[in-house]
């Protein structure tokens, strides 16, 4: 019985040290796995710092591109306002330009018309100082017939200076 019973024991000793051997093998088993997971954990750890940096860098380079475009659209905009302006004051120089050449030609009218008038003046004298003087009287003679026709282009010539007197009171 002694034997039995050491044999029992020896046995539940043999099966606890076998369960405990177990037990320990499957606990060096489970740490080794958690250790491979723990290195997964950390590789993915060191993987994934890089690549919160580049989202990072990633994000921020949006955002410049994003400040960039729009002071480009803000850019453009001016510039197009500043073609639009730029269209405008060349319209108003073709404008002044053709004023200025109307101007001008008025300009050159007046002296035409000064002159005309001047020589016209210098014309009506010498014809009133032949008419008070009577220094050819065959001429005249010849002539009364014709005095009626005279006349009316005299007073003619006279409206016509006085029109283009007119004119250049208006010029100045």
């Amino acid at each position: 019985m002694i034997r039995t019973y050491s044999n029992y024991i020896t046995e539940a000793v043999r099966s606890d040290r076998n369960l405990y051997s177990k037990n320990l093998i499957e606990s060096h088993d489970e740490i080794s796995e958690m250790k491979r997971k723990l290195k997964v954990i950390a590789e993915r750890d060191v993987l994934g710092t890089p690549l919160v940096h580049r989202n990072d860098e990633l994000a921020l380079l949006y955002e410049k591109r994003k400040i960039q475009q729009s002071t480009l659209n803000k850019g453009e905009l001016q510039y197009k306002a500043r073609l639009e302006d730029f269209r405008i004051l060349k319209l108003e120089l073709k404008k002044i330009r053709h004023e200025k050449g109307t101007l001008q030609d008025k300009v050159s009218n007046t002296d035409d018309l000064k002159r005309e008038l001047l020589r016209e003046r210098t014309r009506c004298r010498a014809l009133e100082e032949e008419l008070e003087n009577l220094m050819n009287v065959h001429r005249w003679r010849k002539l009364e017939g014709s005095d009626q026709i005279l006349q009316k282009r005299l007073i003619q010539k006279a409206e016509e200076v006085v029109q283009k007197e007119l004119l250049i009171q208006e010029k100045k």
